[in-house]
């Protein structure tokens, strides 16, 4: 081998040549109905040949898919032709904006607008028109499936298959004007026959940015700035304080320059109508992480995900005003966030003194483009109030490398305190694509690494040496009644860094396999060995049958016993979603979590419930309701939204009721009547 082509393996590169699609200049103008007619879409223009991910990699799609481009000054335009020879109907049961999978008839197109083979965009549709849309980061490695934008996609079911027709505002998208090209990909799942495929050829996954083909003969808009300026209004009754009447004001601001940097202002920010955070049972002595629902610190999210994290923004509460900018230029992306948070008092809802003064944090985010598709990357956030302060620097590498082998290490370090002691970090060497994966992690926390940081971000445990290792399979038989068979494995120790001694050990062993009658079945067994005060010997059992789990519509029951720090439990989980009525559809979970004996009365039911309505994918009505038994927790949470321009302008009306058992204290009811409405000035 000469050396340049020994040059471009170790880089990982690939002399391979991609797969081309040209963007056609639409000569008509294009309805977006779902009909495509021949006056807006030549047949000529359209590509097939998609390729299969699953269930047979590298092999043509059983189904004929074809696709094609087009512009004008405004939007980019998909279109799909969707060809179905097997019988029974094209399913579609998912409404709901941002919550389609692959569990539905969909397709997909991935937009690398900056031609990075690391970013992308990703759309996706259904036959009943829902959408979901997500920024891609990390060639795959990290995904933001809350940011939102405008954009329209209408479908049409035939007997022969189905068409769907996307319209794509070049306003909705971040991109460089001088980049000629750009990375694309269009994908279809297709339920009926488990089978993923896309038209740029064989992946080794959903969001493998560096696979990607290329869109050519595009010819931008020149690029300009936006502002946007949104007020909001809000109404409030509340049942909890003693002023039951209350109302608020604020706005934001966003400012777009130039298709690739954003950056927003936010005054007195209200975050009444986001909904509470689903129970969760806990059976370990570590803190829980809650998902970030609140939109000011939603965009943009994907930058700050990492195996550890130096910035966990539910650690911030109210907030009095913030900005951020996030933005890519060249070889760089950044995001910078600066925030003034409210003072808090003590917590009515555990009668706990969590009081903390006003303060200031600000977060920085960097990384640069590194050979084909890898990053390194730096975190600094820095949290400051009367009387103290706290310091976090996090460093961090992603490294996609030949042979589907992935390196990815971070090291940590917070202050006040000396860095011997503050410090954190892991690097791991994985091998993984969509069947297969093998990883092994070394990861090390100093004595005071968890209090160093976690007044930003979250860190469960420190003062610890650990070894980590997993293998994944999954095997496609397609044979004797049976679909595919799925095995997992996970082998993880630790010591104490200080002292030496062995703290914690387990083992986790899972089988499933999925029949072509659509039923499944899962078992899985854990060791483990846990040191706190004395030594725990842990271990449970998991029994799971299932029947179409592969969709949307399903159900599924579990049984797992075993023994959890000295007590015997069992706990039995019952969950189901389905659709009522084409808009209507109902998700329900329950669960029963039984100790003998229960020293502290933790024994408990949970039953969660939601139900959606959808009038349209922007026009809908939401039910969330819990019940815990152990605290005698109800919690209730409505809500009637009406998307109307979007992203940004809306209507909400949001009723709340929280009962609840404070510790010690009499029971305590909290109600709220919200009304908002927000809307978006654009210049």
């Amino acid at each position: 081998m000469r050396w340049p082509g020994l040059f471009i393996v170790l880089i990982g590169m690939t002399p391979l040549q991609a797969r081309e699609i040209p963007a056609q200049r639409a000569q008509a103008k294009i309805i977006i109905d779902g009909n495509l007619s021949a006056q807006e879409w030549q047949l000529k223009i359209f590509q097939s040949d998609f390729v299969q991910m699953e269930p047979n990699p590298g092999k043509l799609s059983t189904e004929h898919t074809a696709v094609a481009v087009q512009y004008d000054d405004k939007n980019i335009y998909i279109a799909f032709l969707c060809h179905k020879s097997y019988p029974g109907p094209v399913i579609a049961r998912e409404t709901r904006r941002d919550q389609l999978e692959k569990q539905d008839d969909v397709v997909s197109v991935v937009l690398d607008t900056y031609h990075d083979s690391r970013s992308a965009f990703w759309f996706m549709t259904n036959a009943l028109n829902s959408q979901v849309d997500m920024r891609i980061n990390d060639d795959g490695k990290s995904l933001d499936t809350n940011w939102d934008t405008g954009w329209e996609v209408k479908t049409a079911i035939s007997d022969s298959g189905w068409a769907a027709e996307f319209a794509i505002p070049f306003a909705s998208l971040r991109f460089d004007p001088s980049q000629k090209k750009w990375g694309v990909n269009f994908g279809r799942f297709i339920p009926k026959t488990l089978e993923t495929s896309y038209w740029a050829g064989e992946t080794d996954f959903d969001f493998r940015v560096s696979k990607f083909g290329v869109l050519t003969g595009l010819e931008f808009p020149r690029a300009a700035s936006e502002l946007h300026i949104i007020p909001y209004g809000t109404l409030r009754y509340e049942t909890f304080s003693g002023e039951r009447w209350n109302n608020m004001t604020g706005m934001d601001l966003e400012y777009r320059y130039k298709n690739n940097i954003t950056a927003n202002l936010t005054y007195n920010p209200d975050f009444a109508t986001v909904e509470g955070d689903r129970e969760q049972i806990n059976m370990t002595r570590w803190e829980l992480s809650f998902p970030e629902k609140r939109k000011f610190f939603l965009e943009g999210g994907e930058l700050f995900q990492s195996r550890i994290k130096p910035f966990y923004s539910r650690r911030i509460g109210e907030i009095n005003f913030g900005g951020k900018a996030i933005g890519k230029t060249g070889p760089y992306t950044f995001a910078v966030i600066g925030v003034n948070a409210k003072s808090t008092g003590d917590n009515p809802l555990t009668s706990k003194d969590e009081s903390f003064p006003e303060y200031n944090i600000g977060v920085v985010r960097l990384k640069r483009d590194v050979l084909k598709s890898s990053t390194i990357g730096m975190t600094l956030i820095d949290k400051e109030w009367h009387g103290g302060y706290n310091r976090v620097l996090s460093l961090d590498g992603v490294f996609n490398l030949p042979y589907q082998l992935y390196l990815t290490t971070q090291f940590v370090t917070g202050a006040p305190g000396p860095l011997k002691n503050n410090y954190g970090g892991f690097i791991r060497l994985a091998r993984e694509n969509n069947l297969y994966h093998y990883h092994l992690r070394y990861t090390e926390y100093a004595e005071n690494f968890k209090e160093s940081v976690n007044g930003v971000g979250f860190i469960t445990d420190d003062d610890r040496r650990e070894l980590d290792s997993a293998v994944e399979y999954k095997w496609w038989l397609k044979r004797s009644g049976i679909e595919f068979i799925q095995y997992a494995s996970n082998y993880n120790c630790y010591w104490a860094k200080t002292s030496h001694t062995l703290r914690s050990w387990e083992i986790v062993q899972e089988w499933e396999v999925y029949l072509t009658s659509k039923f499944s079945g899962e078992i899985g067994l854990v060791r483990e060995y846990q040191l706190f005060e004395k030594g725990f010997d842990n271990s449970d059992l998991k029994v799971t049958a299932g029947y179409n789990t592969e969709e949307w519509s399903s159900s599924e029951v579990s049984y797992q016993f075993g023994k959890n720090f000295d007590l015997d439990y069992w706990m039995a989980i019952g969950e189901t979603r389905f659709k009522i009525h084409n808009k209507l559809s109902l998700e329900y979970e329950l669960r029963k979590l039984h100790f003998n004996p229960d020293p502290d009365n933790e024994s408990t039911w949970l039953n969660i419930a939601t139900f959606n309505y959808q009038f349209t994918p922007d026009l809908f009505v939401r039910l969330f309701a819990q019940h815990r038994t152990e605290n005698n927790r109800v919690y209730v949470y409505g809500l009637f939204g009406w998307r109307f321009k979007l992203p940004n302008s809306a209507v909400y009306f949001v009723y709340t009721r929280d009962d609840f058992n404070r510790p010690g204290l009499v029971r305590t009811r909290a109600e709220i009547l919200f009304f908002k409405l927000a809307y978006d000035f654009s210049f």
